[in-house]
């Protein structure tokens, strides 16, 4: 962040990070971003195992009704995680 400082007013472009999780989003902010360029949200299922484990669940199910309700687990997470992404982000930009 220090550094972001002593360059804020003689540069002329914006910082952008890749972030994945609201944690790293805060981290991201906490040290000068000014928004996401990438959430991969594929990479939103690495940061626990359960999530990785229902992950392979929806891709191995052996029917449509399996796969509904794996992906309604999936969903829960996403959605989570992008709550957590725009509140870090506080009106920052983010691309998906």
């Amino acid at each position: 962040a220090t550094l972001m400082e002593w360059v804020d007013n003689v540069r002329t472009m914006e910082v952008f990070t890749n972030a994945d999780t609201p944690e790293d989003a805060t981290e991201a902010r906490n040290n000068g971003a000014q928004g996401i360029g990438l959430v991969r949200t594929e990479h939103m299922f690495f940061s626990a195992e359960e999530r990785l484990e229902n992950m392979r669940y929806m891709i191995l199910c052996d029917n449509q009704q399996e796969r509904a309700a794996a992906l309604e687990k999936l969903i829960t997470y996403q959605r989570e995680d992008f709550e957590g992404i725009f509140t870090a982000m506080d009106g920052c930009t983010v691309t998906i």
